[in-house]
């Protein structure tokens, strides 16, 4: 369309400003969607990562008592 002389410049201006503001549009729209998306994937990541970190603590604390636990039974006997 912009290129075809056929067409008078005035059409052809009026033609590539609607483009122009169409397309800039689109890319707000598309940018809007891509921040989203990645707000989405940094909060699941966020997620996991507490949910490792206090099943990691609980994990961890609970094998330290067994080995406590463990220990004392030995010297014990």
């Amino acid at each position: 369309m912009m290129r075809d002389e056929r067409i008078d410049v005035k059409t052809r201006q009026a033609w590539f400003k609607r483009y122009t503001d169409a397309i800039r549009t689109q890319t707000k729209v598309l940018r809007d969607r891509e921040e989203k998306d990645w707000e989405n994937r940094l909060r699941i990541v966020e997620e996991y990562r507490k949910r490792q970190y206090t099943t990691n603590l609980a994990v961890g604390t609970s094998g330290e008592n067994q080995a406590d636990s463990e220990r004392r039974e030995g010297s014990q006997t």
